[in-house]
């Protein structure tokens, strides 16, 4: 069952841009409340409390708006800075208990690979996955073991353990491999015909401007002999 804390939230009573940044000046993020069959509320929290929720991994928040009453809520989306990583703007979907939601969930692979001990490399190609289950049931990650993967092994999301859950995506998606290990050849090419033949040209080329220079200066002299005579 995922872990439920509690955060407070404060109704912003202008949007933009600019108030965003206003308020992030201040220590606090915007956001966005919504819930079907509700208005949507524009909202804004506090950053360190924010970040304490964040590094929970909770699934489930006990929203409360201008000291209101307590509303579950799951994270939908959080936009980060992406040189400092800090909190943007985060979007909370009320929920209840007995409906069933998607939110994405963080993979976590654990093990060592026995193709890696070979040389290969873990690849990891969904960091996140989707689900649907009911609020309660939202796993805090899947954890996926890698340990018996050789070398051109994967697990596909139909071999991905979902026990109240389910993994909103193609079966036979791949989550995590091993690849062969990468090897970096440096062949010499050698000159063939092809690429040899630009070269003879070239040289003719100069030749014959050589040789044409060589007129130009002869004629001069040829003409000085006449003279002469």
């Amino acid at each position: 069952m995922a872990e439920v804390v509690t955060l407070q939230a404060t109704a912003r009573q202008s949007r933009g841009k600019k108030s965003a940044k206003q308020d992030r000046r201040k220590g606090v993020v915007p956001g966005i409340y919504y819930m079907r069959g509700e208005d949507s509320v524009a909202i804004s929290v506090d950053d360190k409390a924010l970040r304490r929720v964040l590094m929970s991994d909770a699934k489930i928040i006990d929203v409360v708006i201008d000291g209101g009453a307590q509303t579950k809520c799951v994270i939908r989306e959080v936009q980060y800075e992406p040189i400092k990583g800090s909190p943007l703007h985060i979007d909370l979907m009320g929920v209840k208990l007995t409906e069933k939601v998607r939110v994405k969930v963080p993979v976590q692979a654990t093990g060592a690979a026995a193709g890696v001990k070979e040389g290969g490399v873990l690849q990891i190609v969904f960091r996140e996955l989707e689900v649907e289950a009911l609020p309660l049931d939202i796993p805090d990650h899947i954890t996926i073991d890698v340990s018996a993967l050789k070398i051109n092994d994967a697990i596909h999301v139909r071999e991905v353990a979902q026990d109240k859950f389910k993994v909103l995506a193609d079966a036979d998606a791949v989550v995590v491999a091993v690849l062969p290990p990468r090897l970096e050849e440096v062949a010499a090419v050698a000159p063939t015909e092809e690429t040899a033949q630009p070269e003879v040209i070239g040289r003719a080329k100069k030749e014959e401007e050589g040789e044409a220079e060589a007129g130009k200066e002869a004629k001069p002299e040829k003409k000085a002999e006449k003279e002469k005579k």
